[in-house]
């Protein structure tokens, strides 16, 4: 039963993007702009951003369970908030903040949580089920709202009450720990420094972030482009964490077996993803097989990266080093309309496939980058692959 709710805290880690689905109404709605709406789904990001810094501080405070259960009620506040005013651009990014800023007090803590409770044995597999459960999180929610928005776009909402189910299942279960312990070691880790290859990986992680985030947050705009306006998405935005969850599900078998290769595999697919969303050219079918393959991102590259961090830091240093991926992942998110529009003006055109060529070669060439990095004997004992 632990580790049941320590992993449904990870349901809604991922549900600032379940509204993307309704993204076209909600722009039609309101009479705001493609970046308007674009940034309705990264401003959460700005306020995670901010309160992941500010986590470690609160921690100390009044503890990891309280800290996250106060978290889980801020977004479960922010989140209902469009209910009650469904007219006003201004309300909507303040209630996005809030929810964004709830979150920001839960991510690192769900890490966590698996390094204190659980034993090494458990961790690989459990880091791969969290984002199993985040990506099921993300469709099911998906998909509901998509379904509400019948009703109306604002009443879509109403799935956020999740929030505070999930806060009363973590005051009710989880037990008090010593945030700064290792379930292994047992000893405080608040003294050490975070190891400097966190650095690299954190902003590896915010671009793998950015692209994965432009082909989420642009696919319904993509598909109504095709489909013709008015086309409901949701159901194969909601599809897409589906696939994410298979490949999460089966991250322990494959990482024990593949090890940084699985990273690789994970990167061909992101590549092979933005190139036949880039050069779909009113393919429909082209179009929704490139946006289900960058489901392979969360259920493979990221818990990578998280696996990698688990090995090499412990306690305080763990949530630290996590906050510097999040840090990275959450400024990426935020900034990623900015960066498309930027790839627009490179490519010359504001069509919008225009930019996933180029952020497609963009990948490619951290690819080439790390294969050769991991040939390097040091850069392989950094990362634990030395085996490898």
């Amino acid at each position: 039963m632990l580790k049941v709710v320590v992993l449904s805290i990870s349901f809604v880690l991922l549900s600032a993007t379940a509204m993307i689905g309704i993204l076209p109404e909600i722009r039609d709605s309101l009479g705001i702009s493609q970046t308007q709406s674009e940034l309705l789904v990264t401003i959460p990001n700005i306020a995670i951003l901010i309160f992941v810094i500010l986590c470690d501080v609160i921690i100390s405070k009044i503890g990891m369970k309280k800290t996250v259960i106060v978290g889980l009620l801020i977004s479960g506040v922010g989140g209902v908030m469009p209910l009650f005013n469904d007219i006003s651009y201004i309300y909507f990014v303040t209630s996005r903040f809030i929810f964004g800023a709830g979150i920001g007090l839960v991510f690192t803590p769900s890490v966590n949580y698996i390094n204190i409770l659980f034993d090494e044995k458990e961790r690989a597999a459990l880091i791969g089920y969290r984002s199993a459960v985040e990506m099921l999180g993300q469709s099911l929610l998906t998909l509901i709202m998509g379904v509400l928005v019948i009703f109306s776009w604002s009443f879509s909402f109403i799935t956020n009450i999740t929030f505070f189910l999930i806060a009363a299942f973590v005051a009710w279960k989880i037990p008090e720990v010593d945030a700064n312990q290792d379930s292994i070691s047992k000893t405080n880790s608040s003294d050490k420094k975070i190891p400097l290859i966190v650095f690299p990986l954190a902003l590896f992680t915010g671009v793998i972030a950015i692209s994965g985030s432009m082909i989420a947050t642009r696919f319904p705009a993509l598909a109504a482009q095709i489909m013709g306006d008015g086309y409901n998405s949701s159901i194969w935005v909601g599809m897409k964490p589906l696939l994410g969850i298979l490949a999460a599900t089966f991250f322990g078998a494959l990482n024990a077996k593949l090890g940084k290769k699985l990273l690789y595999l994970g990167m061909l697919f992101l590549i092979a993803s933005q190139l036949m969303i880039g050069f779909s050219n009113g393919n429909f079918v082209i179009l929704v097989v490139g946006f289900l393959l960058s489901a392979f991102v969360l259920g493979w590259i990221v818990p990578v990266i998280i696996n990698i961090i688990s090995k090499l830091t412990t306690g305080k240093q763990q949530r630290l080093s996590s906050a510097c991926v999040l840090i990275c992942v959450n400024v990426g998110i935020f900034t990623m309309p900015f960066i498309t529009r930027g790839l627009e003006i490179i490519a010359r055109s504001t069509e919008l496939a225009a930019p996933y060529p180029i952020a497609g070669a963009v990948v490619l060439t951290l690819l080439v980058i790390i294969i050769i990095t991991s040939n390097s004997k040091s850069f392989r004992v950094k990362v634990g692959w030395n085996n490898e």
